[in-house]
């Protein structure tokens, strides 16, 4: 963007210009006909603007590494998201022919909007090259990522309870900027799992398209091929001469091949090195038996509710 361009462009229009973009954003990403020329258009404009917005708010100088978020003003919070937005559009870009290439994007301006949460105190350092697998919260215990989705669910709701009020001033609204700040950064930290696991699979599909790797052949499953069991041989005649395309066998034919499939397999098995089985734990020994029957003893010479004499009617 020229000098020109970013002189013409104060700070109030560049407000509206973001807003615009977020909710373009929001309908993005509640879109259906992702294939659809309105969609296409949509993204597309999305995506200028947010470009524009960026390199005017950094021409600006809102954020400097050396100060903490108290000396950011209301209005410039709302800035500190921008690559949030870019990478979401980027995530939900309508050309599947280069996705690797927009999932990338996504990727670093996901990166880019932590890193800067994080020298702002608004985001932990985190390992962000992680996948859904190696994910920490994935790997703890199931406390843990009730913690997380506690954590997600009472700013969620602290949030919404804000964009409520009828009267916003300037402390409420900073208190709405921080709070979709937080949010984004537990969604900027999901997506980036996301996206790691999903590479991998654009890499490989992209070498398969290249002839990189060969495909992996599909078995088939053996096909039982039907036959037609009789009683005799006279019904074998009969039942054959309906049905020449579908063997017929007679009881006895049949009991011979189950019996000779039978006695080769118990061959194979006893060819094969038996392991040494460890001992039931559940087997039944003396000690077990004589409790058992002192049981059942019991139970005759006591009848069926003889202990709740309290709650009889």
């Amino acid at each position: 963007m020229s000098e020109a361009t970013v002189g013409d462009v104060d700070e109030q229009s560049l407000s509206d210009l973001l807003v615009s973009a977020r909710k373009n954003t929001q309908f993005i990403e509640d879109h259906d006909a992702r294939t659809s020329q309105e969609y296409k258009e949509l993204v597309t404009k999305t995506l200028v603007t947010l470009e524009r917005v960026s390199v005017v708010a950094a021409s600006l100088h809102l954020f400097s590494n050396n100060e903490c978020v108290d000396d950011v003003s209301t209005e410039s919070l709302k800035f500190m998201m921008i690559s949030a937005y870019q990478g979401l559009v980027h995530q939900n870009h309508f050309d599947f022919e280069n996705r690797k290439a927009h999932v990338l994007a996504a990727k670093e301006y996901y990166k880019d909007f932590h890193h800067l949460c994080q020298l702002y105190g608004l985001a932990k350092d985190i390992e962000l090259e992680l996948n859904r697998i190696d994910n920490p919260v994935n790997n703890n215990n199931r406390a843990a990522k009730i913690q997380a989705y506690k954590a997600k669910k009472e700013l969620e709701e602290k949030l919404a309870e804000l964009e409520k009020r009828t009267h916003v001033d300037e402390e409420v609204q900073r208190e709405i900027y921080l709070s979709q700040i937080k949010l984004w950064v537990m969604r900027s930290e999901e997506e980036l799992y996301n996206i790691n696991s999903e590479l991998p699979m654009l890499e490989h599909m992209e070498k398969l398209r290249g002839g990189q790797v060969k495909p992996t052949p599909v078995i088939k499953p053996k096909v039982l091929k039907p036959f037609i069991l009789v009683k005799s041989e006279l019904q074998k005649q009969v039942f054959g001469a309906g049905y020449p395309s579908i063997p017929t066998v007679t009881l006895d034919e049949y009991y011979e091949q189950e019996l000779r499939r039978v006695v080769e397999e118990q061959e194979r098995q006893k060819a094969q090195p038996q392991a040494v089985e460890p001992e039931d734990p559940d087997e039944e020994t003396e000690e077990s038996l004589q409790k058992a029957r002192a049981w059942d003893d019991w139970k005759d010479t006591h009848k069926k509710g003889w202990g709740n004499r309290h709650n009889r009617s």
